[in-house]
C-alpha cells in the first residue's frame, strides 16, 4: 500500500486481552500522568506501513448575544469570526474552529498550483443571522518554488470553497 487508502483502526480484541497487554507492555507506567500528557496508547495485532492518530480540532465556545463580540482561534490566531451588535435576538453559544493546512502537504499532493488557507468552521450550523457577521481568514501563503495557475502572466486567483452542511446530511 502507498498511503493513498486509509481505514478506521478497530479492536477486535476482548477486554480481558486488551488488559492483558497494557499489564504487560506497560508495567510501572503512570496512567494518570500518561493522560496529562497527552499520550495515546494504540493496542493492534499488525502494524501498518502507515500510521495516523486523527482528533477533533480544538474549539474555541464563547456565548454572544444582541452586545455582539470576537471569537478567535488559538490553533490559527489570524483567524477570528466577529459578530456586531445585534446579529444575534439572545445569547447563544459560537464554536470556532480552524485547521491549519501545511504548504509542504499540499505541495506533495497538488504540485505548486495551489495554496490553502486553514479549514474554518463556525457553530452552530445553519444559524441565521440578523446581520451579517465578518469571517477573516489568512489568505493563502504560495508554493516556495512560486505559484502556477492557469492563467499564465496573471496574478494568482483566489477562490471561496464553502459548504453550509451540517455532519454528512446534504444541505
Amino acid at each position: 500500500d502507498n498511503g493513498t487508502t486509509w481505514k478506521e483502526h478497530c479492536l477486535e480484541e476482548s477486554q480481558n486481552a486488551v488488559q492483558h497487554i497494557l499489564n504487560y507492555s506497560f508495567e510501572g507506567d503512570d496512567f494518570d500522568e500518561a493522560h496529562t500528557n497527552r499520550v495515546t496508547r494504540i493496542v493492534t495485532t499488525e502494524l501498518p506501513q502507515y500510521l495516523a492518530v486523527v482528533s477533533r480540532l480544538r474549539q474555541e465556545v464563547h456565548v454572544i448575544g444582541p452586545e455582539g463580540g470576537v471569537v478567535s482561534s488559538t490553533a490559527v490566531p489570524q483567524v477570528q469570526a466577529i459578530f456586531p451588535p445585534n446579529a444575534l435576538t439572545k445569547k447563544i453559544r459560537v464554536g470556532l474552529q480552524a485547521q491549519p493546512i501545511s504548504n509542504e502537504l499540499v505541495t506533495r499532493l497538488l504540485g505548486n498550483r495551489v495554496g490553502i488557507s486553514p479549514i474554518v468552521t463556525v457553530e452552530p450550523r445553519r444559524r441565521k443571522f440578523h446581520k451579517p457577521i465578518t469571517l477573516t481568514l489568512p489568505v493563502p501563503t504560495a508554493a516556495n518554488k512560486g505559484m502556477i495557475n492557469q492563467y499564465n502572466g496573471e496574478a494568482p486567483t483566489l477562490r471561496l470553497l464553502c459548504s453550509i452542511t451540517g455532519g454528512n446530511a446534504k444541505a
